[in-house]
């Protein structure tokens, strides 16, 4: 996987030689979440190519730096809808989770309403809305995170099928794994797959 655009949030900077990493230095443009933009500088070499966010937390000094004083959103929404008004409409997203957790939970389910992709050093949050196919590898662990009580599932290629299964809470279908190389998902909802990279 690639990225045109990345945006790096302020949690767990990605791990060397980390998958996370490599994307992030493949990036043609990194917009940088307030914090991050100093560990991106001083982990990497390199500048952001924007800096968004209120701005409280940053140490140095950037070249383009987008300050956006709204207190009713953080930060990655801001670095979000930045990157729509220049209309770089599917940002991957870095660096969302660790540090905090309730940070970290908070900007999966906000990357979730956009339909954005997280990858972290331990697998990938990607939004599913219909059908979807993965390659995953046998034996991958697979979650599957539904927001809505009346999301119904079907599956192929899960040790524990979800066939037809209608969600009552949120964790109803975490911790499945992989029985096959590529798994099929379909959803009447939109949901949010986590894979874990296999080790």
């Amino acid at each position: 996987m690639s990225a045109e655009t990345v945006i790096l949030a302020a949690g767990d900077f990605p791990a060397d030689f980390s998958y996370a990493r490599s994307i992030l230095m493949g990036a043609k443009r990194v917009i940088c979440c307030d914090s991050a933009a100093d560990s991106y500088r001083e982990k990497t070499g390199r500048e952001p190519f924007a800096v968004v966010g209120d701005c409280d937390s940053v140490r140095g000094s950037f070249e383009t730096l987008v300050r956006i004083d709204d207190q009713d959103t953080n930060d990655l929404a801001k670095a979000v809808e930045f990157c729509r008004s220049q209309g770089w409409l599917s940002p991957v997203i870095l660096g969302a989770c660790g540090k905090r957790e309730d940070h970290s939970i908070g900007n999966v389910f906000r990357a979730l309403e956009y339909g954005l992709d997280v990858i972290t050093d331990y697998g990938r949050f990607t939004a599913l809305e219909g059908h979807g196919s993965y390659k995953v590898g046998k034996g991958a662990s697979v979650s599957i995170f539904a927001t809505e009580r009346d999301t119904v599932m079907a599956s192929k290629g899960l040790c524990w099928s979800l066939g037809g299964v209608k969600f009552s809470n949120l964790y109803c279908a975490t911790l499945n794994k992989a029985d096959a190389d590529v798994i099929e998902l379909s959803t009447n909802r939109k949901v949010y797959v986590y894979i874990a990279w296999s080790v």
